[in-house]
């Protein structure tokens, strides 16, 4: 592009960067003179940006006759206007940027600072979302309520903000007064039936309401009046007008049409013309059942229609479907375009145990969630902020977030402010079912005011404004523009911090007055905002404020600040507590008046000093505590919290309180088991009877025994002591008795001295003792006497063969009545003794098989089993629980029986084969497939080549890391293989990417670039892939044309192999420059270089005079003017990349010639003020006096100019055509 800059006679720019081909489109045919077309405007060549000697006299002097311009301005226009054409095409909102470029393509815009054509409502070049004038904390508070008996269903701010119209269950439409809340005038839009819905034209002139009888209604907001009467927007039966949208022009209202239940027809949006009142067509994407809401675009292109699970967006003049979002939720209620034309947001239905409010934003190629939030009840209404950083959101009824409207940032989803209705009667709680909901949400143009429309137990309008001094203190809680912010928003008595510490200037009676106001502090307890160094809340002493004012005693200790009794010790005493509530890690004074205790280790209120000497010696030496004489109640027992006097100093506390008192506190004892501290004359720990103390049955009295240290209690007074561990141990304690034999002190009802409980037979006198416990006595003199007295299992033996009857006992007879037999290992009723009576080898009785069990009664194989039941015994089947396999002939544990499955394939042959139904057949590589049928019988991996390239379908592969030959010190992650990665194709095998195409280059759908995942194409075959996509290694900028660029991107073509692609490069053919704004730099060589042109574009020369002059100029214009438009299609191409970078080079470019400029100018000035006029004119200084000097750049700039002229071939005379 070629740099020009045009100031008017003023010097004022007023443009930048024109291109050629736009400066000779300006250029009327009457011009015959540049001047005559430029009027005062005046073209120079930009000085940090050569033209290649192009200038304004340049035209003026190729211009001979009227005639010859009216031609050369006629081929131009005719060649400039595809580009012109192109250009528009590229720019939907038209507002002069580029869609590639724009960061708001859906709305029109000026802003240019921090984002290139959005919105900028104060045109000081920063976009309104960046600089809007919604407030950040806006804490909405109810200003005002209109309480009503009907539902209201919809709201909406007129477009200057003065005004709100409703519409409501009772079919009225009513406009209001916004600040004084007063009905301005009303119209019953519709009688006995509702008013669903309403909307304001931005124009201000017009209000749309929707009705539930299948109609709207056009009104003429300044009375109501209507304007074409009721049109109808019936589609069939069962359906509802949920709401109506004026567009941007104020000329179409856009109708969403859904089914008023879970019947009727399909739903629509109608665009109604607002001049007629007719239906300029009809949208419904998708057959859609239903349509909730519609939201046009800010330049009114385009119409978001909210449907029942999806999301469309239309062209409106067209009708196409431009985008679609199926994963919104279930039913969108309602949907808000943003200012900015970036956002959408969409109202969520329930969708069975929540619902949600979502977030879309335009990223330049597509609509995508950028957030969600998940709500309690559904999202009924939305709008944006005028400015678009904010939405707000209304909810239904259900839940915590019932009958509740939430603010949240656009982009962040921070929530900043929440607000909701009284939720009146049973809806006090925010569960209740009957809470009400916000229908409708509008906000007004200056951000501050917002009113909402509710309905369901809640009826009525609410007006809510941004209550920016919530402490009504006069100072703003944000900065309003006047660089002022409350430092205390909450608190009416505080609002400056000069030391900026939290605490407010203004004295008392206001909250916590900062006594140090000009030096910052965080003392709270003494004064308030003055130095704390040790941060304990108490000041540090100053000039002015002392130690008896209430300074910190210890500055530097943020746990002590006082001492009372001037000890020593802090008067806050900190403790921390062990796991026996013991005081460890003391701190300060436990008592801060008395100067001789300061610690309390058991916390009992009693010092650890002490003043008795005497106790010196007895106290342990981890006792806390120090002997001070005088010292005030000393504690007898510092560890112990529930003692600390003891009188008669046996150890035992006075306490009566304690659980470890002295029970006889003035005689000194050292019993301690049914009391402390009391005589003990056993030394048994239970003390000696008294006559107020005596034994007791609980056991819990004095010693009944007092001599006896081994007994102490009797609880059933039979004179025996219920120590079981001491002398002569009652049993029974609890039971009066006279046994001696077993144990003492039970009873004994026979008389034998065993006791009743200790022995088996308490009322057999000739029997006591059982030892194995098998009811039998042992006395074998005595009644029922037991053969066996320990063996508790066997007691007879009725065969006397030494084996008790008892069959399940030790060494038991299964055969009691046998003396021959007495064992059956197997349990199958056959003894294991082998009785051979007449010698013939056969036993007579006897178990064959003794440690199986079976049933065969055949005397030479008694007892044996057979478990399959196939013929043969189990010890000869080869299969035993097999009912068709016997024999095993080769050992290989298939059964030699082919007739069944699983049979021997290979009888006489070992074999461990089990697959391709052979078994027992030799299989080498023990894979499972036999040798004759195993494609690979070596290779336990492989068995298998379906396509027959001799790799087995068996494809197994682990990464490995292979560093990467063309990025030293890079790795790739690739497969070491085995086996076939493409079986069914033989001509491929190994894929070591991964990502589906095989490396052979020869083979079906080869990879161009077996070693990258991301690339398998190269249509160009220049070595850079195809795939363009996010994260795709080295993607081919071009993907249909060969070339080897690789610094501004890869793949496209680069005549001079300096590694930037022609269209980046400012001098594509001169491989010595290419940094750069093309046109702003002087290239060497401009043409491509090749053995018949040489070095013919590094400078002009004669094209000879047999050319024909017109042709050559007229096929020179004519090539200019397509290779301009071949740039342009290339550049619009590039994509919004390439064109961010080139506008940021352009900027720069801008600001260097601006900065050189302006230095310039600062040094004519000095000049001019030095009387240094000479000096002057050589910076192009043009006033008068002194010698007439042409500076040298001006004189390089004249040498250019005249090389240019002396190049170009002279006009033909046009008058001898």
């Amino acid at each position: 592009m070629r740099s020009w800059t045009a100031t008017d006679t003023f010097g004022r720019s007023v443009a930048t960067l024109l291109p050629l081909v736009h400066l000779f489109k300006a250029l009327p045919a009457s011009c015959a003179r540049e001047e005559a077309c430029f009027g005062r405007v005046a073209l120079h060549r930009n000085t940090t940006t050569p033209l290649h000697g192009w200038t304004s006299n340049t035209m003026a002097k190729s211009a001979t006759s009227s005639k010859r311009a009216i031609l050369l301005a006629a081929l131009m226009v005719l060649a400039l206007t595809p580009m012109a054409l192109l250009a528009s095409a590229a720019d939907s909102d038209g507002d002069g940027v580029e869609d590639a470029n724009d960061d708001c393509p859906y709305a029109y815009g000026t802003s240019t600072v921090d984002r290139d054509g959005c919105p900028d409502t104060d045109g000081d070049g920063t976009s309104d979302f960046n600089d809007g004038w919604s407030i950040s904390n806006p804490n909405f508070s109810s200003s005002f309520t209109l309480s009503s008996s009907n539902d209201y269903y919809d709201v909406d701010f007129s477009p200057d903000g003065t005004h709100v119209v409703t519409a409501s269950e009772d079919g009225f439409v009513r406009v209001w007064n916004a600040s004084t809340h007063t009905n301005l005038r009303s119209v019953q839009a519709l009688s006995g039936g509702e008013a669903t819905s309403v909307d304001w034209s931005p124009d201000g002139q017009y209000i749309a309401a929707g009705k539930d009888d299948d109609t709207m209604e056009i009104y003429y907001s300044s009375n109501l009046t209507t304007v074409h009467g009721s049109i109808s927007v019936d589609v069939g039966g069962g359906d509802y007008v949920n709401d109506v949208r004026f567009n941007p022009d104020s000329d179409l209202v856009a109708v969403s049409i859904g089914r008023s239940g879970n019947g009727g027809t399909n739903g629509q949006v109608f665009l109604i013309k607002v001049s007629d009142g007719s239906n300029l067509h009809s949208l419904n994407p998708n057959g859609e059942d239903r349509f909730y809401a519609a939201a046009f675009s800010p330049t009114g292109e385009y119409v978001a229609l909210a449907g029942n699970g999806d999301m469309y967006i239309s062209n409106v003049t067209s009708q196409t479907t431009v985008a679609s979002i199926t994963n919104p939720p279930a039913a969108v209620n309602d949907i808000a375009w943003s200012p900015d034309g970036n956002y959408i947001a969409m109202c969520g239905g329930w969708e069975g145990s929540s619902a949600s409010f979502d977030m879309y934003q335009y990223t330049g190629s597509s609509w995508n969630r950028v957030w969600e939030i998940t709500s309690s009840t559904s999202c009924a209404s939305v709008e944006f902020s005028p400015d678009s950083s904010q939405v707000a959101a209304g909810f239904y009824w259900y839940g915590t977030d019932g009958a509740t409207a939430y603010v949240y940032e656009t982009d962040t989803k921070t929530q900043i402010d929440s607000f909701s209705g009284p939720r009146p009667g049973s809806c006090a709680s925010g569960t209740n079912n009957n809470c009400g909901t916000i229908y409708g949400i509008s906000w007004s143009p200056d951000s501050n005011h917002i009113v909402t429309a509710h309905g369901r137990n809640d009826e009525g309008v609410y007006f809510w404004f941004a209550d920016i001094d919530e402490d009504n203190d006069g100072y703003n809680s944000t900065d309003q523009g006047d660089g002022i912010v409350d430092a205390f928003p909450s608190d009416g008595t505080q609002w400056d911090d000069t030391d900026g510490d939290g605490f407010g200037d203004n004295p008392e009676p206001a909250n916590e007055p900062d006594a140090c106001v000009n030096v910052a502090g965080s003392s709270t307890m003494d004064r308030y905002g003055c130095p704390d160094t040790d941060g304990d809340g108490y000041s540090d002493a100053d000039a002015t404020w002392g130690i008896p004012d209430g300074a910190d005693v210890w500055p530097a200790d943020p746990e002590q600040w006082a001492d009372a009794d001037m000890d020593g010790y802090g008067d806050n005493y900190l403790y921390d507590l062990d796991s026996n509530q013991i005081h460890v890690n003391q701190r300060g004074d436990a008592f801060p008046m008395d100067p001789m205790q300061w610690n309390d280790t058991d916390g009992d209120g009693w010092g650890d000093n002490y003043d008795n000497a005497a106790w010196t010696a007895n106290r342990p030496s981890h006792w806390p505590g120090e002997l001070f004489e005088g010292a005030m109640m000393p504690d007898a027992f510092p560890l112990d919290r529930t003692q600390w006097l003891d009188t008669d100093g046996d150890g035992i506390g006075d306490n009566p309180n304690s659980g470890a008192a002295d029970g006889c506190p003035d005689v000194p004892g050292d019993s301690f088991w049914d009391r402390l501290g009391c005589p003990d004359s056993d030394g048994d720990g239970w003390s000696d009877p008294t006559d107020d103390w005596g034994p007791n049955g609980q056991c819990s009295g004095a010693d009944a025994f007092k001599d006896d240290p081994t007994q102490w209690c009797d609880s059933d007074g039979d004179g025996y002591g219920d120590n079981e561990t001491g002398n002569e141990p009652d049993a029974c304690p609890n039971q009066a008795g006279t046994s001696d034999g077993d144990v003492f002190g039970c009873a004994d009802r026979d008389g034998d001295g065993w006791s009743n409980a200790g022995e088996p037979f308490p009322d057999d006198g000739t029997q006591w003792e059982d030892r194995d416990g098998d009811n039998r006595g042992d006395n074998p003199d005595g009644n029922n006497a037991d053969l066996y007295p320990d063996d508790s299992t066997q007691w007879a033996d009725s065969d006397g063969d030494g084996y008790g009857d008892n069959p399940s006992g030790t060494n038991g007879d299964r055969f009691p009545s046998d003396p021959l037999q007495w064992e059956d290992s197997d349990g199958d009723g056959f003894g294991d003794n082998f009785i051979d009576e007449d010698n013939d080898g056969i036993s007579e009785s006897g178990d064959v098989c003794p440690l199986d069990a079976g049933s065969s009664k055949t005397p030479v194989s008694r007892g044996c089993p057979d478990t399959d039941g196939d013929g043969y015994t189990d010890p000869v089947d080869a299969f035993p629980t097999n009912p068709f396999q016997w024999n095993d002939t080769d050992g290989d544990g298939f059964g030699d029986n082919t007739a069944v499955s699983g049979g021997d394939s290979c009888v006489n042959e070992y074999g461990r084969s089990n697959q391709s139904g052979r078994y027992g057949c030799p299989d080498a590589d023990l894979d499972g497939w036999a040798d004759t049928n195993d494609t690979f019988p070596d290779d336990n991996l492989q068995w298998v080549d379906s396509d027959g390239d001799g790799r087995g379908d068996n494809y197994l592969f682990e990464l490995v890391s292979v560093e990467d030959e063309a990025n030293p010190g890079m790795f790739l992650m690739l497969r070491e293989e085995q086996g076939d990665a493409f079986p069914n194709d033989q001509t491929q095998w190994s894929d070591r990417d991964g990502d589906g195409r095989g490396d052979s280059p020869t083979g079906n759908l080869p990879d161009a670039f077996p070693l990258r995942f991301s690339q398998q194409l190269d249509f160009d075959g220049d070595g850079y892939g195809d795939n363009i996509t996010l994260g795709a290694y080295q993607p081919d900028g071009c993907r249909k044309v060969f070339g080897t660029s690789i610094d501004d991107t890869f793949g496209c073509p680069d005549a001079d192999d300096d590694g930037t692609s022609d269209d980046a490069d400012p001098c594509p053919y001169d491989p010595s420059i290419e940094v750069g704004v093309r046109g702003q730099v002087e290239c060497t060589i401009t043409a491509p270089q090749d053995d018949s042109n040489g070095d013919a574009a590094l400078g002009g020369g004669d094209l000879g005079a047999q050319v024909d002059t017109l042709t050559l100029v007229l096929v020179g214009v004519v090539g200019l003017m397509l290779a301009a438009v071949a740039l342009a299609m290339i550049a619009r191409n590039a994509g919004r990349k390439a064109a961010l970078g080139a506008r940021q080079n352009e900027k720069l470019s801008n600001a260097a010639f601006d900065e050189e400029e302006g230095r310039r100018l600062e040094w004519i000035n000095y000049y001019v003020a030095q009387g240094q006029l000479d000096e002057a004119r050589a910076l192009g200084w043009t006033g008068q006096g002194g010698a007439e000097v042409v500076p040298q750049w001006k004189q390089y700039e004249q040498e250019q100019v005249d090389a240019q002229r002396s190049s170009m071939p002279s006009m033909l005379d046009l008058d001898q055509l």
